[in-house]
């Protein structure tokens, strides 16, 4: 009672409305509202409300329009809960409530300094457009012209239109269709559509006791359903219908329509609806008391409408046999307690409002149940998508509260126009108040996807998939910074760089390459974000070679090894050998030994110096001397006469060795050569040798040895060449042998040997 009321209310003051506005208009003015314009894009935004203002102002200085007031449509529209937009039949709804002939809607869409006007013009009575155009306007120095051009080209086009004579245009309305009747004891319920060319105000009920009639009005209602109450029993009654708009223009009829009041079932109870997947299931039970209809009981009918008040249609016919499927077919259907049924073919998330009749064998229906509320799954809601992540995109939607949904279904794809493909069936948990699902199907990087979900109660039941929502995958890692490269180390080179502060970095690869330009080589893979040094020593199992230029860059990889961009391209030399060193000399001739020097390297940090010699006959050099802190040695104990040959070889602080230097060749000082000409007498008792003096001048001189069993026995030094032995013994003999000695005390080998004998004189 106080719906009807607050509905009928709102109807007079809507109605009182559009008459206030109607009285507006002058005579022979074409009626005309301008609907918010809606803007395109972010850009556009303040141009909707301006257009619109801009547009009728313009308008209203056009002759022959009467332009309604912004303010009066929109406190119409809020009191009946209407929207403004582009659709046709909001659009024709709207004017033929108001009484309008045309309403102007449009757009606002701004590309850069470039502003795009698009408008339609609709006719309300024979709902239709009658100009489709856009206008444009290059920034906002012109726009004020180029609404002024729109204003005119409407008007144009209005002026036109009302210059057809009434008499070519179609009827405003026409009749009601499918008329629906319900018979019961004393009452006959009837329910009907309307026409989706018509906007009608309110409908009249006719009734006749024939089909010819007469028929006599017998209600006015403004919904297309009516309750023909107090009715005769067992009587057929025929009935019509027609609408009417605001302005009070008369449809068609309906079509005529029968029905008979007699004794109907109890209407049964419903019990309960449960929600499922693009459907509604329904369980109720017969009445508990009995009915007064002596006929048998044979199905149900459901009713169906969007708002509790109805109008209610029927959507639903239950056979008792269907409903006794597995039960006794002597049963009476009112002795079956429970019945189930699904409303299917339903939208996602459908709210609507079930009644229920059940009737006899005469197909006479019983009143209507009390009304129960039934919604159908929605699709999913709450769905998320977070991306920045490694071939990852972590999915979160809310779980839909069903026990029979039983799971998930997740669809991707790389464009959001293109088709989806399912990637993954997620089975239900109770419970659980939202899903999360990471999506790692064979994802690549820095990507986007799309995601849509749909809730699944079987393999043939789906929801509609839910919104869109779309995430990007991380990209690679970020670049090392500051790579240095140490140079004048011994053979190895030192890296070191900044440690990344990026999270998903896992550690680095180290590039090398023997030439700027050459192909890099993968050095070695280091482990860890935090390391940031590494020591290049080996090229397999050899050291870095001395004074050698190396190239290296490195990148950081990410779990799934995705490197970075290389860093910059940075080269160190290894420190190079000490030069080989120059200058050597040794000293000629010297008595067993030879000295040696040479130039000091360059190098600051040369620690040693090693010589060498090889001896002639022997090409083989062996290291005679390790000399520190000097340039000069003496190689000494050697033998008197010899060749000897020597090169040297510098050693630094790291321990490199330089090249051998260029080899001399030195001889020492010879003995002198063994006397000559030795000849011996004996005269006056005496000894007498004499031998040719030494060729060396430097010979000093000589030695007599007497030859005996152990071997050769000094006797005296002479420094001429002969010598006198007055100490021979008469009857013997004695043999000599003389060496010759220079004045560096070398001794020459002995001479050839002279033997004399002491005769008597």
């Amino acid at each position: 009672m106080g719906k009807s009321y607050r509905l009928g209310v709102v109807f007079m003051l809507a109605l009182l409305m559009i008459l206030d506005f109607s009285s507006v208009f002058a005579a022979g003015q074409t009626k005309i509202s301008v609907f918010n314009f809606s803007t395109a894009n972010l850009e556009a935004s303040g141009y909707g409300t301006s257009v619109t203002n801009m547009l009728v102002n313009c308008l209203k200085g056009q002759p022959g329009l009467a332009v309604l007031d912004r303010k009066e449509l929109e406190a119409f529209l809020s009191l009946n809960d209407l929207q403004q937009n582009d659709n046709l039949e909001n659009v024709t709804n709207i004017g033929n409530r108001l009484g309008l002939n045309v309403i102007v809607t449009g757009g606002v869409e701004k590309k850069g300094p470039l502003i795009l006007i698009t408008c339609k013009v609709i006719q309300v009575e024979r709902k239709r457009v009658l100009l489709n155009t856009q206008v444009k306007s290059l920034g906002d120095a012109s726009l004020a012209s180029e609404i002024m051009r729109l204003s005119t080209m409407i008007s144009s086009t209005v002026t036109g239109y009302a210059a057809v004579s009434p008499e070519t245009q179609e009827p405003v309305l026409k009749g009601p269709l499918n008329v629906q009747k319900r018979s019961g004891n004393k009452r006959v319920y009837l329910s009907w559509e309307m026409s989706p060319e018509s906007a009608a105000s309110g409908y009249e009920i006719f009734r006749a006791l024939s089909e010819s009639g007469p028929f006599v009005r017998i209600a006015q209602v403004t919904v297309p359903e009516y309750l023909d109450q107090g009715v005769e029993k067992n009587t057929i009654y025929y009935y019509k219908i027609r609408s009417f708009t605001a302005k009070g223009e008369q449809s068609a009829f309906s079509a005529v329509v029968s029905a008979e009041s007699a004794l109907t079932p109890n209407p049964p109870i419903i019990l309960k609806t449960e929600r499922h997947v693009k459907s509604i299931q329904l369980t109720w039970s017969p009445a508990p008391i009995g009915s007064e209809d002596p006929l048998r009981l044979t199905g149900y009918k459901l009713y169906r409408a969007k708002v509790e008040q109805g109008p209610y249609r029927e959507v639903g016919n239950v056979l008792g046999k269907d409903i006794a499927i597995g039960i006794d077919a002597g049963t009476a259907l009112d002795k079956i307690f429970k019945v189930t049924y699904a409303d299917r073919g339903l939208s996602d998330g459908d709210e609507y409002y079930y009644r229920l009749t059940a009737y006899n064998e005469k197909n006479l229906e019983s009143d209507f149940s009390a009304p129960v509320r039934g919604i159908s799954l929605p699709v999913i809601g709450g769905l998320s998508a977070r991306g920045n992540m490694i071939r990852e995109i972590k999915l979160t939607w809310d779980s839909l509260d069903s026990p029979f949904v039983r799971g998930y279904y997740v669809y991707r794809s790389t464009s959001e126009g293109a088709d989806f493909a399912k990637i993954k069936k997620i089975d239900a948990v109770g419970n659980e108040k939202n899903v999360q699902y990471i999506d790692r199907e064979g994802l690549g990087d820095n990507i986007r996807y799309y995601y849509r979900v749909t809730a699944m109660e079987d393999a043939e039941r789906e929801t509609s998939p839910s919104v869109i929502v779309s995430a990007v995958t991380r990209g690679k890692p970020p670049t090392p910074e500051a790579l240095k490269a140490k140079s004048g180390l011994v053979k190895k080179v030192e890296l070191e760089w900044t440690a990344s502060s990026g999270e998903d970095v896992e550690g680095y690869m180290i590039y090398w390459s023997a030439d700027k330009g050459a192909k890099p080589v993968l050095l070695k893979k280091i482990e860890g974000r935090n390391n940031s040094r590494h020591a290049d020593e080996y090229r397999g199992f050899e050291k870095l070679a001395d004074n050698t230029s190396y190239y290296y860059f490195i990148t950081s990889y990410n779990k799934v090894d995705l490197e970075s961009e290389p860093s910059e391209k940075v080269s160190a030399t290894t420190k190079p050998r000490p030069a080989n060193p120059a200058g050597l000399r040794g000293g000629e001739l010297k008595v067993k030994e030879i000295p040696l020097e040479w130039q000091a390297n360059s190098e600051k940090d040369i620690n040693f110096y090693h010589v060498y010699r090889s001896s002639a006959g022997n090409e083989e050099f062996s290291r005679i001397a390790k000399v520190e802190g000097k340039t000069a040695y003496t190689d000494k104990g050697l033998k008197e006469g010899n060749t000897y040959r020597y090169r040297i070889q510098a050693e630094d602080k790291d321990g490199l060795f330089s090249d051998y230097s260029e080899i001399i060749a030195v001889k020492t000082k010879p003995k002198p050569r063994p006397p000559t000409g030795l000849a011996g007498t004996f005269r006056d008792g005496k000894a007498e040798l004499n031998w040719n003096p030494a060729e060396e001048p430097d010979v000093t001189q000589y030695t007599i040895y007497e030859k005996r069993f152990f071997g050769p026995e000094k006797i005296t030094t002479v420094t001429a060449a002969s010598f006198s032995d007055s100490g021979i013994v008469k009857g013997k003999s004695k043999t000599y042998l003389i060496t010759a000695t220079d004045r560096d005390g070398q001794e020459s080998d002995l001479s050839q040997e002279v033997t004399v004998a002491a005769v008597a004189q």
